[in-house]
This record gives structure tokens, sequence and C-alpha cells, in this order.
């Protein structure tokens, strides 16, 4: 009987698979499907289920923004906080999104990047971690 000095016996393949997406693929967050699924999870608050002049704190995980809303369904506010609102500043909050091109127009949601426009720029913060309503509104405008 012949041996062949080569030959191993093994329990299972002897290298690994890498799995690796296509570039052709598209996450599913990116989908507008799963954009639709994420915002029906999310927390949050929308402007026009407040009224005006109600005062939210707004926490991100980099910055604490006091927006009061001013007119809910023409999204106007007043916005301070983080580095591009230091003063009181008038803007527009179109809403919340994962990052990408997909928008929950008048929505704040937890675990989502808010979108102001004031002036000529487009800010978009950081992840929203917590809403809260203002108690002080009464006694300070933003």
């Amino acid at each position: 009987m012949a041996s062949d000095s080569s030959s191993s016996i093994t329990s299972g393949p002897t290298h690994h698979h890498v799995h690796r997406r296509s570039p052709d693929v598209v996450p599913r967050r990116r989908t507008l499907h799963g954009f639709a699924e994420a915002m029906s999870r999310a927390d949050g608050i929308g402007l026009v289920d407040v009224d005006a002049f109600t005062a939210l704190v707004v926490r991100t995980r980099n910055s604490v923004y006091r927006i009061t809303i001013l007119t809910p369904h023409r999204h106007e506010v007043l916005v301070q906080g983080g580095t591009f609102f230091p003063k009181c500043t008038r803007a527009r909050l179109d809403g919340s999104s994962l990052g990408g091109s997909c928008l929950k127009l008048d929505w704040i949601g937890v675990g989502l990047h808010l979108e102001f426009h004031a002036g000529d720029q487009w800010i978009i913060t950081s992840h929203v971690r917590s809403i809260a309503v203002d108690p002080l509104a009464t006694s300070r405008p933003c």
C-alpha cells in the first residue's frame, strides 16, 4: 500500500472565507424601507405636536441645544447650543435623519441627527440622546 506523504486528514476546511459585501449592496438602513422601519421604532417628538413657544432641551452626543418652537408647521425655531449656535439664532428645523438623504420632516428623533437650515448654512447635529420640555420656557425665549 503506497502512502502519500503530502496528504493529511483535517476536520474541516483549511482556509477561512471572508464574506465581503458586494460594492453594489446598499446597507439596509440606507434604503427607504430601512429608513421607514427605523423611524417607526424611534422615540421622539413631532414639531406639530407641540404648541408654539414650547422650549425643548435636546441633548446630542456632542452638545446640548435649547430649541424654542416658533411656528411648528413652518419648522421655524430659535436655537442655541453647540458650535454653530452660540447665540440664540432663528433657524428652520427640517427634521431628523440617519445621516443619509432620507429625512423625517417635523421630527426630533432619539438616535437620529437633527438637520437645521440657518441663513445659508445646513447644520447636521450628532445623534440625539434625549429630548425634554424646558420648564423655564416662560422666563426666556431661547
